[in-house]
């Protein structure tokens, strides 16, 4: 795997320090659309960091500083009403696919958008590995940075990367795509990120996707693209909530302890913001494990909304299938107390900016920005003009 490393040691910790983050660039090998009939065992990845306490761990009440917003303007399902309880409402409604049969059990995974989701795996130092991750660009992927190498590792990284999306059993209804390039934060690599043990401030990265044999960007294959926001879009809160800052989130993966992670897993539940050592987090309980992390955690999740009628409106907080966060760790005995957290999208210290090349604000943007600002190798054009970072 070949790599460029941009040197930042010796800048100062300010806004322009997000173009310094390393992208990494992979060997170009063009997807297949083909199926795979089987895949190697691999192991579920998991954060290495050590797990906080996380009895200390208590939701957010204090106000945010932060502008909320998400990556599409398309206002097309509910999520706030005047109490400021969060909810979503989706018709029951499964799009059709092709990609399998309909009387298959992975119908409903190679559906949009559970198609937008799927299986990464990858190797750690030559042991087969898997993560989870989502499509939010037209030809780009969201997981988690320590799906990418250990926390504090510099140069050293993972490789062999394979998304498989609506991955199911071993099958791979829509192909096998290899990546181009890669990049997650620098504080990640050098670890020296905002928090304490597992909980960080930054562990995300994203990852572009070479076009498949046809030509075809990884959305046109699946169906389409999530959409991502950030600042916490669509938490909020209330008397109604305890004042405490609140979401109906989705989440989606591969964790390894449910049906050897070979199937999606979906958990839903009110999710909150909460501070660890001044890293910022989002929590919700649950029982993923190793093999979910990188996987999304969505607002407004679903197939297709209703048509409004008799005066009903939208409300507020309303773009749909938002990623606002992916998984990134949980307590060690998966037993007890049945609980996971993210990394929230959001303005910190490292990518403080509320606008990051219109890609949005915080952390999330500033990492697509720069991975899209980027030229391939061998090309002229960056990765925004050949397309892969359109809505």
């Amino acid at each position: 795997m070949k790599k460029i490393l941009l040197i930042a040691a010796c800048l100062p910790l300010s806004a322009v320090a997000a173009e310094f983050d390393t992208v990494y660039f992979y060997s170009s090998n063009p997807s297949t659309t083909s199926v795979a009939e089987s895949l190697p065992a691999a192991k579920a990845h998991t954060n290495k960091l050590a797990t906080p306490d996380t009895s200390l761990v208590t939701p957010n009440a204090s106000e945010t500083t932060h502008k909320a917003g998400a990556s599409s303007e398309t206002l097309t399902t509910r999520a706030l009403g005047n109490f400021a309880v969060p909810y979503t409402s989706k018709r029951v409604s499964a799009p059709p696919t092709q990609a399998v049969d309909p009387n298959s059990h992975a119908y409903l995974s190679a559906t949009f958008p559970y198609s937008t989701v799927g299986k990464l795996n990858f190797k750690v130092y030559d042991m087969d590995a898997h993560c989870s991750a989502s499509v939010i660009l037209k030809g780009v992927i969201v997981t988690a940075a320590h799906c990418m190498q250990d926390y504090g590792a510099g140069d050293e990284h993972f490789d062999s990367y394979v998304f498989r999306p609506a991955s199911y059993r071993g099958s791979s209804p829509y192909g096998e795509w290899t990546p181009l390039a890669a990049v997650w934060p620098s504080t990640w690599s050098n670890g020296n990120d905002v928090g304490e043990g597992s909980a960080v401030d930054n562990d995300l990265a994203v990852m572009v996707l070479d076009k498949n044999a046809g030509g075809q960007f990884i959305s046109e294959v699946v169906g389409g693209h999530l959409n991502y926001g950030w600042n916490n879009y669509s938490f909020s809160k209330s008397k109604k909530t305890g004042n405490l800052w609140t979401a109906a989130v989705t989440t989606l993966g591969y964790p390894g302890l449910l049906d050897n992670g070979e199937i999606l897993q979906r958990s839903d539940g009110p999710t909150y913001l909460t501070t660890l050592s001044e890293a910022h987090q989002i929590y919700q309980g649950s029982n993923f494990t190793g093999g979910s992390s990188g996987g999304p955690w969505l607002v407004n999740f679903g197939y297709q909304s209703p048509k409004f009628s008799d005066g009903a409106n939208k409300g507020r907080n309303a773009v749909t299938n938002v990623v606002i966060g992916v998984t990134s760790w949980g307590t060690a005995d998966p037993n007890k107390p049945k609980d996971n957290f993210s990394s929230q999208f959001t303005q910190n210290k490292r990518y403080p900016l509320a606008d990051y090349g219109g890609f949005g604000a915080g952390n999330i943007a500033a990492l697509l920005n720069r991975i899209c600002a980027t030229k391939p190798e061998g090309n002229t054009q960056t990765f925004k003009q050949l397309g892969y970072c359109d809505q």
